[in-house]
């Protein structure tokens, strides 16, 4: 029987990340009091790494009503709100929780996305951003970060934390040493492939029927991450959103999203190199679509 826990433990060192099957989450840090349209999960970072993620999206943006390298004390964001009301859940924070996770089990790697969300008012022509992420967050913890920008194996990853970096650098002379570059992919896309990695984003929900749609997409991307993984040694990183929702329509908001999710057997397409499938509301139905991912890892 699997431990969950520590499932990496029993996988291969020679294997590379993109040939796992992997669960993660969507706005990982969203567990908290929010607005319900906001929050996307029902348990903290730490129960999700304890359950078997593996994968955690975190969006994150300047403190609000604050000003100057006071605001850069960063909040988790979902898009344009904060993801706990009424103090604010801060990156440093949850990154503790990832830290604390792979040094108490040094057998297992997370990958951490990184994204800039909230207000608009950074110089990202001087790398504002990724500036305030390197020096105030990354590089005083360089020894617990897997910086280098391919898809290792899990060998170079173990006990680390992997950066899956979801913004733009203009310094080119930091680009090799400064995380896994996914900055950008078609927005709202089915199937966009980068080269090293692939992306299943389909997002705008315009009413409930589409999220059945959103359903096949993910099912369809799952068997194509499969196929590749089966017949082609050059790794490539697959990740597969199965969030999806419409602000002004409660029947597409995230926990809707996560009962067809669950509801509409996804499962049956899980397979041995399924890639990264990002869920929200993983611990639904006692977190059976975590458990039957890691599973065909077997």
């Amino acid at each position: 029987m699997v431990n969950y826990k520590t499932w990496m433990k029993e996988v291969n060192d020679d294997t590379s990340i993109g040939k796992l099957s992997i669960p993660g989450t969507h706005n990982s840090a969203a567990c908290h009091t929010a607005l319900p349209s906001v929050q996307c999960q029902g348990e903290s970072v730490t129960d999700q790494l304890k359950h078997g993620v593996r994968f955690l999206d975190i969006r994150c943006g300047k403190l609000f009503l604050k000003e100057g390298d006071e605001a850069k004390d960063l909040q988790v964001i979902h898009g344009k709100f904060p993801v706990k009301i009424p103090f604010p859940e801060k990156l440093t924070d949850v990154l503790e929780e990832v830290y604390d996770f792979v040094g108490d089990n040094d057998s297992e790697t997370v990958i951490v996305s990184l994204k800039q969300e909230g207000t608009d008012d950074w110089n990202n022509d001087d790398d504002e951003f990724a500036n305030c992420i390197w020096d105030r967050y990354i590089n005083k913890n360089k020894d617990k970060w897997y910086l280098e920008n391919n898809i290792p194996r899990l060998q170079d990853a173990r006990g680390k934390v992997i950066l899956f970096r979801r913004f733009g650098l203009k310094n080119q002379d930091k680009e090799n040493s400064f995380g896994f570059d996914a900055h950008t992919w078609k927005y709202n896309t089915t199937n966009d492939d980068r080269g090293t990695f692939a992306v299943q984003d389909f997002c705008e929900l315009e009413d409930a029927s589409a999220i059945e749609k959103k359903v096949d997409y993910v099912a369809d991307f799952a068997k194509n991450a499969i196929e590749y993984n089966s017949s082609n040694s050059d790794p490539k990183l697959f990740v597969n959103f199965g969030s999806g929702a419409n602000f002004f329509n409660t029947e597409c908001w995230p926990e809707k999203v996560a009962i067809k999710m669950s509801d509409g057997h996804i499962d049956k397409h899980f397979g041995k190199g399924n890639g990264v499938i990002v869920l929200d509301y993983v611990e639904r139905d006692d977190w059976k679509l975590v458990k039957k991912l890691i599973d065909h890892n077997f």
